[in-house]
């Protein structure tokens, strides 16, 4: 019963310890854990906020030009 309880506590600390999804390391990046596509198993992304903004950009720029170069025609 004894050993039962020590793993229960192990588990529980190891359990808060690590929480957080995003932490910010001391050299200024910003580290993030993420599903590649096709996969379920998170990897550690680390990236500097200048990168996450021009992700960013970039991804609402693509979005942008998609939505004004869309069509709505109908086929009858």
């Amino acid at each position: 019963m004894k050993f039962l309880s020590v793993a229960l506590l192990a588990v529980l600390m190891t359990g808060c310890a690590s929480s957080s999804d995003e932490q910010a390391s001391n050299d200024g990046l910003i580290c993030k854990m993420e599903k590649p596509t096709g996969s379920n198993i998170p990897k550690r992304v680390c990236r500097t906020p200048e990168q996450i903004a021009a992700m960013e950009k970039e991804g609402r720029d693509g979005i942008r030009d998609i939505q004004r170069n869309s069509t709505n025609t109908v086929r009858l």
